[in-house]
């Protein structure tokens, strides 16, 4: 005796099993839509700050021009784009330490050696001070 009707094994062989699939695909459909709309709000934005950037880099650009005219400072060629340029300079690496005795010990003579040029000048310097000013 079988323990199915023959009826219902026809029924169940033609049921499809797609409608979660579906719903999926329509989600993702949704998501990839968004991020697509996200995307293009986000490139008109970046539009609009770099136009905005080009503006303010112009007036600054002005306002340095004003600037050098009013305290008759040197003009250069290039004008006030060499503030921005100094602003803009990246970053330098910090340098490693000397840990090799030899080299640190020759940086420390010629510190020394600095050191002692430097006080000479500076004694010779106040000896001719002190002669110019007690004649």
């Amino acid at each position: 005796m079988p323990r199915t009707s023959q009826g219902t094994n026809a029924a169940n062989r033609g049921r499809r099993r797609t409608s979660r699939p579906a719903v999926d695909s329509r989600s993702v459909v949704g998501q990839i839509s968004q991020l697509v709309s996200a995307n293009e709000e986000l490139q008109r934005e970046n539009r609009e700050l770099a136009a905005d950037n080009v503006r303010l880099k112009a007036q600054l650009r002005e306002i340095g021009d004003a600037l050098g005219r009013l305290t008759g400072a040197p003009r250069r060629g290039r004008g006030g784009r060499a503030a921005i340029e100094l602003a803009a300079a990246p970053v330098r690496r910090p340098r490693r330490p000397i840990t090799d005795p030899a080299v640190l010990e020759k940086k420390k003579l010629a510190l020394a050696k600095a050191r002692a040029a430097r006080a000479e000048k500076l004694a010779a310097a106040r000896a001719a001070d002190a002669a110019g000013s007690g004649t």
